[in-house]
């Protein structure tokens, strides 16, 4: 449950604008990382095709799909529960910042060139 609710954390992390796809076309190809306030970092390879790969911070790996649609943002690891947040859209490789995770809490997410 913890993992689920991390991941719903760092779905945060691709944050509040008005174009939908654009924060995920730029990650494609290049890495999500979210750390949250205990400094563990989760890093996120999302794709096209709708499916993305969780890195956790003990590497064991979760796959997953992902969706937008009103606004939202919404992860569904294999075998887990969908978690909806805002979804920002408008972050490039390069861009850094700080934001509230979905438990409140306060989170870093930065876009990485490469994977």
């Amino acid at each position: 449950m913890k993992t689920v609710a991390f991941i719903a954390a760092a779905a945060l992390a691709l944050g509040a604008g008005a174009a939908l796809a654009d924060t995920l076309e730029n990650a494609a190809g290049n890495t999500v990382n979210v750390t949250n306030s205990e400094g563990a970092t989760v890093r996120y390879h999302f794709d096209a095709d709708h499916s993305f790969m969780m890195m956790l911070p003990d590497n064991q790996m979760v796959m997953g799909a992902w969706s937008v649609a009103d606004g939202q943002i919404c992860l569904t690891p294999a075998g887990g529960e969908q978690a909806c947040t805002e979804y920002v859209g408008d972050k490039n490789v390069g861009d850094s910042w700080t934001q509230r995770g979905i438990d409140g809490t306060q989170i870093t997410v930065s876009v990485t060139a490469g994977r």
